[in-house]
């Protein structure tokens, strides 16, 4: 979950013509995707999610985890830990997050949920293990976003307390098999309504200022497979490449005692899918 994006929306219904609604940076602009966020990212409890649990396990608690939408890893390391807070800017997410602890009988004092930006938060406490799942660092736009995310950071750290996150590193045959093509991203059922979902992506990069604008347009189906109504959201993201990486943590006084290149645990070097860290407070 970004708190930084700004989101174009367009909703076009196929009998009644376009509506377009234009939502600022401030927004709840994951209203629509909260329901179908956990449903369209289920792959990552496969990919990030064993590594994180096995961090906790190291680490122990209490946790925060930075932007922790829909709870996806938040609810299973609350599990692991006495106590485990999330902080997330989308009010709808931590709706979904909190409903989906309710249902699973999770005490209230046992996970807090906080609305707030990732950039000036300040929950009054430290933590032995700050996380982010399903690499939020990803949507900051300049190296200030990320100076004052790692300023949040290094204030809610404990001594000796561990900041375990990571980002995807994009090579030559990225750029190649996304820039500028539509990718059929999943069809799902809705949740709440069972209609079909389906969902298309469009990804241009933009090599100067290390941007991803995608467009993401989501088809709502009747069960002939006709499309009813179509949504386009526009959203960027931002990448920074691990040299980038280890100079803002420097200057955050944090120092990176890991470096892996994937979940697996496997060491980072130039071919790396991942850039995965686990950094401590310099002093």
């Amino acid at each position: 979950m970004s708190d930084t994006e700004t989101t174009t929306t367009s909703t076009t219904d196929e009998t009644a013509g376009p509506r377009t609604t234009r939502i600022d940076g401030s927004a709840d602009d994951y209203l629509f995707e909260a329901e179908l966020y956990d449903l369209l990212w289920a792959d990552l409890n496969t990919l990030d999610l064993p590594f994180i649990l096995a961090k906790t396990e190291e680490f122990g608690g209490p946790l925060l985890e930075l932007a922790c939408g829909t709870g996806r890893v938040l609810l299973p390391c609350a599990e692991r830990v006495e106590r485990a807070v999330g902080v997330d800017r989308s009010p709808s997410m931590l709706a979904q997050a909190r409903a989906t602890a309710d249902a699973a009988g999770v005490p209230e004092d046992k996970v807090r949920l906080v609305e707030g930006d990732l950039r000036d938060f300040d929950l009054g406490e430290r933590f032995p293990l700050i996380i982010a799942g399903g690499q939020p660092l990803f949507h900051m736009p300049t190296d200030e976003d990320w100076a004052r995310t790692l300023d949040s950071v290094r204030r809610h750290l404990a001594p000796g307390g561990r900041f375990v996150a990571g980002v995807p590193v994009f090579q030559q045959e990225d750029f190649d098999k996304y820039d500028q093509r539509y990718l059929f991203v999943d069809e799902v059922r809705h949740p709440s309504t069972g209609q079909r979902v389906a969902i298309w992506d469009y990804s241009a990069f933009d090599f100067d200022v290390q941007s991803i604008t995608r467009r993401r347009v989501t088809e709502l189906l009747d069960e002939q497979g006709l499309v009813v109504q179509r949504r386009h959201d526009l959203r960027t993201n931002y990448y920074r490449f691990p040299d980038q990486i280890r100079g803002l943590f420097e200057k955050a006084g944090l120092r990176i005692e890991r470096e892996y290149g994937g979940y697996d645990e496997s060491p980072f070097d130039a071919d790396s899918e991942y850039y995965i860290w686990v950094a401590t407070p310099a002093d």
